[in-house]
């Protein structure tokens, strides 16, 4: 299903990027970002009060091989990437917490799993450019989908209790992006700051990504990211408050072609 959407993807911008000449870029790497916050209020009719780290102990536990592919134009760049990684935890939480609508008492040990996976769609605009430097415009979308399963319990009543939790979350690639490149292309670097303010929900993105190539045509890549999420209690919705937070690093070997 993800290779079909993104081949879909892929099929339906290439008549526009074969108007003018360019590089494209296949890449594989590996990306193992901390991720922080907490969900509390209601979702999809259900309870949540939950803190990811500070209840449920969660930490990465496996980063799987993600994929990205690129076409970089004088005019236009295009990307389309996915990556997913997998938390653990398991921790007697100190008070009361509530996933999914199941309640787990405090004294009461939950473990638990976290799948996240996170497909990115990007288009950037170069408004100004110059021989080894440009500044554009990024207009794209993410979509990061949560899915939390939990166990343990009740300590009080000692019956044991499961509970699922998803979450998407959908969120535009909107900001400024700089490029440059060195060397006669064989460092290539680049940098974004994405961010949203709506109805009082925040959302930031940052990053930055170096390409270098000892052959013309295979590199290795290097890059950073930061993604801050916080919603409000009735911004985006009527019960609802999340913070999250999602940063690291990446390495991967780059193709060009």
């Amino acid at each position: 299903m993800r290779s079909t959407l993104l081949l879909l993807a892929l099929v339906a911008a290439t008549p526009v990027l074969a108007y003018e000449p360019g590089t494209w870029y296949f890449d594989v790497h590996e990306v193992a970002p901390t991720f922080t916050g907490h969900y509390k209020g209601t979702q999809n009719n259900q309870a949540v009060d939950f803190d990811l780290v500070n209840d449920l102990g969660l930490a990465k536990t496996t980063t799987k091989v993600g994929a990205s592919i690129e076409y970089q134009g004088p005019r236009f760049g295009l990307e389309l990437s996915m990556d997913e990684q997998d938390y653990g935890g398991s921790n007697t939480i100190s008070r009361n917490i509530v996933i999914g609508g199941q309640t787990y008492n405090a004294q009461a040990l939950v473990t638990s799993t976290l799948k996240m996976t996170c497909y990115t769609g990007n288009w950037t605009i170069r408004i100004f450019k110059w021989p080894s430097f440009w500044i554009g415009l990024d207009l794209g979308a993410e979509v990061t989908a949560i899915d939390l399963n939990a166990s343990g319990d009740n300590y009080l009543l000692g019956v044991p209790a499961t509970a699922v939790f998803k979450s998407p979350l959908p969120m535009p690639q909107l900001g400024p992006s700089v490029g440059f490149k060195a060397f006669g292309d064989r460092l290539v670097a680049r940098g974004h700051y994405h961010f949203l303010d709506y109805k009082g929900a925040t959302y930031h993105h940052t990053g930055a990504d170096v390409r270098f190539f000892p052959l013309k045509w295979l590199g290795v890549r290097a890059f950073v990211a930061n993604e801050t999420w916080k919603v409000p209690n009735n911004s985006v919705a009527k019960d609802l408050e999340i913070g999250l937070d999602r940063s690291g690093a990446g390495f991967g070997v780059v193709a060009r072609f």
